[in-house]
C-alpha cells in the first residue's frame, strides 16, 4: 500500500463514522467516502498540512451534498423508514461499550434536523471539532454554527436518554422482552414498557412490516404477542440470535436460515421507550458481513 493510501485508510474510520451518521445508510456513507478518497487521489498531499483536517473537511461537505438527495428519495419511501443498521465489527461482545451516538434513536432525530445543523451538531458533540475548525468546514461564521448545534441540541434533547444504559442492562432488558414476547406472556411484557413506548417497524415495502409507528403499551403488547403467535403457529424455522448494531445489543431473527427481523430498544429508567424492529431484506443483509 503506497503512503498516500495508507494515511487515507488510518482515516477511514473516522470518515465512516462520520458519513453514516450524516445520511443514515451505509451504501451512501461509503459512497461518499469513496468520493473523497478520488479527491484525496488529485490533491497535493506534502501541501496538506492537517489531512484529518482536509479528510474530515472533504468528507462532510460531500456528505451535505448526498443528503438532499437521500432525503428526496425517502419521501418515497413505503412505511415506516428507519436508518440502515450500523453492525459493529465481529468481537467479542463483552469487549464492545453501547454507543449512543449511533443509536437508532439518535439518527431518527437526526432526520429532523436541517443539513447545516445536523453537520455542526455532529462535528462537534460527536467527533470534538471547535466551532472556528466547523466554520472552515461548512464555511459559515463561528457564531452561527454554535447556534446551528445549540439549535439542534435541543431538537434531539429528548431522543437522547438522560442516563446511558449499560450493555449489560441492554441484554437483560432484550432477553426479558423476546422471551415475554415469544411465550404469549402480555401483564410480563407490560411490565417491561415504559408508559410512553413507541413501536417503529420498517420493511420498506418489501416485508411485512405495521405501517405507522404504535403508541402505548397496550398497541405495542397486543401487536407483539400476535406476531409471535404468528411465527410460532407458522411451518418456518426460526431461531433468535443475540446480535449489535448501532451501539447496543440487539437480536436477530432468523427464519428457515435467512434475517427476517433486527430488533433493537431504546431504554431508559430501566424499562424500554422505544422498540425498532428493522424488516427490509436490503437492510438486514447487511448482517452477512
Amino acid at each position: 500500500m503506497d503512503p498516500r493510501t495508507r494515511l487515507f485508510e488510518s482515516h477511514r474510520p473516522i470518515l465512516e463514522g462520520l458519513a453514516y451518521r450524516m445520511l443514515g445508510t451505509r451504501a451512501d456513507a461509503l459512497d461518499v467516502v469513496q468520493e473523497t478518497f478520488i479527491k484525496w487521489n488529485q490533491v497535493d498531499i506534502d501541501q496538506v498540512r492537517d489531512p484529518r483536517a482536509w479528510l474530515v473537511t472533504v468528507c462532510t461537505r460531500i456528505g451535505l451534498n448526498t443528503l438532499q438527495s437521500a432525503r428526496s428519495r425517502r419521501e418515497l419511501y413505503v412505511g415506516t423508514w428507519l436508518p440502515e443498521p450500523f453492525v459493529a465489527v465481529p468481537g467479542p461482545e463483552d469487549d464492545l461499550q453501547t454507543d449512543e451516538t449511533v443509536s437508532v434513536a439518535l439518527m431518527l432525530a437526526l432526520e429532523r434536523l436541517t443539513p447545516s445543523e445536523r453537520a455542526a451538531f455532529l462535528l462537534h458533540d460527536v467527533f470534538g471539532h471547535d466551532f472556528d475548525e466547523i466554520a472552515g468546514i461548512l464555511g459559515k461564521q463561528s457564531a452561527a454554527c454554535r447556534k446551528l448545534a445549540s439549535r439542534a441540541r435541543a431538537r434531539v434533547r429528548d431522543a437522547r436518554p438522560k442516563f446511558t444504559a449499560s450493555a449489560a442492562e441492554h441484554r437483560r432488558l432484550m432477553t426479558a422482552f423476546v422471551d415475554a414476547a415469544r411465550e404469549g406472556r402480555a401483564d410480563a411484557l407490560r411490565g417491561l414498557l415504559a408508559e410512553s413506548v413507541e413501536l417503529y417497524a420498517d420493511g420498506g415495502g418489501k416485508a411485512d412490516a405495521v405501517a405507522v409507528v404504535l403508541h402505548g403499551p397496550d398497541a405495542v403488547v397486543t401487536f407483539l404477542v400476535r406476531v409471535w403467535r404468528r411465527l410460532l403457529a407458522s411451518t418456518s424455522s426460526h431461531t433468535v440470535v443475540p446480535t449489535w448494531f448501532n451501539g447496543s445489543p440487539g437480536v436477530l431473527i432468523v427464519e428457515d436460515g435467512a434475517p427476517a427481523t433486527a430488533l433493537a430498544l431504546s431504554i431508559e429508567g430501566g424499562v424500554i421507550r422505544r422498540v425498532y424492529g428493522h424488516r427490509n431484506p436490503d437492510k438486514l443483509a447487511l448482517f452477512a458481513g
